[in-house]
């Protein structure tokens, strides 16, 4: 009998002025990050890096344009015996509605990692000197810095063994993207966008050294490029 791994990604919105989520029944484009992560789990699912007798389940959320219901999510992984839920692409005025999330689905018994530029900026511009952070960590928050292609497969592998680290850090070492998986959306995702249009992830990384700029911090100062697909 085959046994099930629910992985759970999930682009948080966040708050506006008077602290209510920022969601739209059309958001105008689909997450970039979103689908980075979608097709390497997908890659990981079709190379069953969990065992030829583990299905690995997929589930991207956009909160900008769908709501989150934690009670429903975590029902599906604790029926399917085993699952994570990443959030993803997390920058700094997200964090707060990240960490209020996790903390639902910490209540509820479902692990939680957060990735995206806050934790990686975060690392690399403050040493990890952030409040936001040591609140995460507190919380029993996996962290994952750095950029997640070659190395999604190392955190689900992890947390199908019961061996999720605190902390993976990974700025030290960024991968080269050609040749990588592709990012990619559903049609459920594609719909909840208004105009039929999205970005492609076609290069990381910058070869200049401009002072005010914080992208060169997390991505380096050597571009990488991936090619289009066919």
């Amino acid at each position: 009998m085959s046994k099930r791994f629910c992985l759970v990604l999930v682009k948080p919105s966040h708050y506006d002025d008077d602290g209510y989520v920022i969601q739209w029944f059309r958001s105008a484009i689909p997450s970039n990050s979103l689908a980075a992560l979608y097709g390497l789990a997908r890659d990981c699912a079709a190379r069953k890096i969990l065992g030829d007798d583990v299905e690995l389940e997929i589930h991207p959320i956009d909160e900008t344009n769908t709501r989150v219901r934690p009670d429903s999510w975590a029902k599906r992984i604790h029926d399917a015996g085993d699952g994570l839920v990443l959030l993803a692409g997390v920058q700094s005025n997200q964090f707060p509605r990240a960490l209020d999330l996790a903390r639902q689905f910490l209540d509820r018994g479902v692990r939680v990692a957060i990735g995206g530029f806050h934790v990686s900026g975060a690392i690399s511009m403050l040493g990890g000197n952030d409040a936001g952070l040591q609140q995460a960590k507190e919380m029993g928050i996996t962290l994952f810095a750095g950029e997640a292609e070659g190395r999604l497969e190392e955190v689900l592998r992890d947390a199908h063994a019961g061996a999720l680290k605190p902390f993976y850090n990974f700025m030290n070492d960024l991968p080269n993207i050609a040749g990588t998986p592709i990012p990619l959306i559903t049609a459920l995702r594609a719909w909840r966008t208004a105009g039929g249009v999205t970005s492609f992830d076609a290069g990381r990384g910058c070869p200049f050294q401009c002072s005010f700029c914080t992208i060169i911090n997390v991505q380096g100062r050597k571009s990488r490029r991936r090619s289009a697909p066919p």
